[in-house]
């Protein structure tokens, strides 16, 4: 089927099964309002703080008609499911924070909207550089910032019908396939999706390769159908005849300015400070793809020359001689080389010069006792009869 008629179809059927079903996420939302929060609050003990955020969640009608649709429109077990994303969040989330600058995530400006009036997010994927671990919150704080963007977005809108998804364009030109985290990426797709369900129409994969092409015909023999429908690897000319050029930046064929020149983003109202591990870890990130050139290593994650020196200029990376130097490659492959084998060097490097020590010391030891080196001999013999 056509993308544009794909995505049309989703994109009817997921307003109808909202319209039809607006007054059970109303009755359910009173239910969890009135008899689960308060069961959960005594649970957990919570104060009068805690139980105006969790009360705000409830309140997002897009979200819980998400969760609900998640469980197939099933009551019951869409407040079990709701139960425990509530109890999760209390333990991931909170105390809330403001919205991070998240380096290298683009939502456009509000009135950019694909053909079926979605918002669009552009995210440039790079490399990780640290264990999976360390972006674990980083990634729990942007799926809530998601969320709250799209709440705020049918907040504000005066339109008829309401924005339930956004729509990704994931470029993938500075990710290599060696940087890929396969244990991050099943964390996502297990634990944090199902956390904030039903948030993403399409993703549409641009400046791909044919390894990355070859890893998506990999992974998409073990996600849902449902998962491998909505990603769409899509050439220039194929993005900009879906978008037209009024809904893309100027990097990806279109009218509106730069990525880089676009406005800040605004902080989500109500929130509390950001906590110094999330600050410091967003500066680690965003230091290596700042505006400013910056020297690249090497052998950094966030290299895609792997090998050759680069620098960032205005995020976009660069080979630092403006070619890919034999000299460059061998030295990175000489410092690969001793990370890997210089304990087993430097053993051995001491181990040399002391088996030669020992054996002129034995040497030395057969000429001035003859008498030994004669009994060694007969010692040796019987061993080996």
């Amino acid at each position: 089927m056509d993308t544009r008629l794909l995505l049309q179809a989703n994109c009817d059927r997921l307003l109808e099964q909202y319209e039809a079903n607006m007054k059970v996420v109303r009755e359910l939302q009173s239910t969890l309002i009135e008899d689960v929060l308060p069961s959960l609050a005594d649970e957990l003990v919570l104060d009068s703080e805690q139980i105006a955020w969790a009360n705000q969640y409830l309140e997002d009608s897009q979200t819980i008609f998400q969760l609900l649709r998640r469980e197939n429109f099933t009551r019951s077990f869409a407040m079990e499911s709701i139960r425990k994303n509530l109890l999760w969040r209390f333990k991931k989330l909170w105390p809330p924070e403001p919205e991070l600058p998240l380096t290298r995530v683009y939502f456009l400006p509000p009135d950019v909207r694909d053909p079926f009036g979605r918002p669009i997010i552009i995210i440039q994927a790079i490399g990780f550089k640290n264990s999976s671990d360390t972006y674990i919150p980083l990634l729990i704080r942007a799926m809530e910032q998601f969320r709250l963007r799209l709440k705020t977005l049918n907040d504000t809108s005066d339109q008829g019908f309401p924005v339930l998804q956004y729509i990704v364009l994931f470029d993938v030109k500075e990710l290599s396939v060696q940087n890929l985290s396969v244990d991050l990426i099943s964390w996502v797709l297990r634990d944090l999706v199902p956390r904030f369900p039903g948030m993403l129409a399409a993703v549409f994969i641009v400046n791909s390769s044919w390894a990355h092409s070859g890893m998506w015909n990999i992974a998409k023999r073990v996600l849902p159908a449902s998962a491998v429908s909505r990603v769409f690897f899509s050439s220039p000319k194929e993005l900009v005849a879906f978008f037209t050029p009024a809904s893309l930046p100027k990097d990806y064929g279109g009218s509106i300015p730069l990525l880089y020149s676009l406005a800040s983003r605004p902080a989500t109202p109500g929130s509390a400070p950001s906590s110094p591990e999330l600050t410091k870890l967003h500066s680690d990130i965003g230091a290596s793809t700042s505006l400013s050139p910056a020297h690249i290593s090497p052998t950094s994650s966030l290299n895609p020359f792997f090998g050759y020196p680069a620098s960032m200029d205005r995020g976009s990376p660069l080979l630092q001689h403006g070619r890919r130097r034999k000299r460059d490659l061998f030295h990175t492959l000489a410092v690969l080389f001793w990370l890997r084998w210089r304990r087993l060097i430097t053993t051995c490097l001491w181990l040399i010069p002391l088996v030669l020590a020992g054996r002129l010391w034995f040497r030395k030891w057969l000429l001035l006792y003859p008498s030994g080196a004669f009994l060694l001999r007969n010692w040796w013999e019987s061993l080996t009869m």
